[in-house]
């Protein structure tokens, strides 16, 4: 994807939309306390959640993923980091409470996935070595040797 490309704007702007509503979401409820009213047996999951503490974890993880792709800081990282939440969020929004009576949850949760999908795929190709069948171990003070393009494929050693 070139810079000036339309593709290029596209996914930029995706990922700008995506960073704010992660921000936006994570300090409302960093500065109200606001947890949604959700009926049923997903409202009890949510205030358990919210008992245990993990309810508020995520939502400060959103400020700072939200961050991370809202400012083009490890947008990858942010987008890996934020995927587990956007997965629970979507199969809360859509399959427990998601229906007439919460009509809103039926476009919240598929359009999360669809925003970090979408991303994920986008920058997928910087996950070219996680993705590899066979590696190496290399440190992260290493980590300019993946990129050096002598390197036999899954070795360190530029001599094959």
């Amino acid at each position: 994807m070139t810079r000036g490309s339309t593709w290029y704007y596209v996914i930029h702007w995706i990922r700008f939309y995506f960073g704010a509503h992660l921000l936006f979401s994570g300090i409302r409820y960093a500065m109200t306390g606001y947890v949604p009213e959700i009926p049923g047996i997903g409202g009890e999951w949510v205030q358990a959640n919210a008992n245990i503490y993990l309810y508020q974890a995520i939502k400060y993880l959103e400020i700072v993923t939200g961050a991370m792709l809202f400012f083009n800081r490890f947008p990858l990282l942010g987008l890996i980091l934020e995927f587990p939440a956007t997965v629970n969020i979507f199969w809360l929004n859509t399959f427990i409470v998601g229906g007439p009576e919460m009509p809103r949850q039926l476009f919240t949760g598929p359009q999360e996935l669809f925003l970090n999908g979408v991303l994920l795929l986008a920058y997928s190709g910087w996950m070219y070595g996680a993705i590899r069948p066979k590696l190496e171990p290399l440190p992260i003070w290493d980590g300019a040797k993946a990129y050096v393009p002598e390197l036999k494929a899954g070795t360190l050693d530029p001599r094959g």
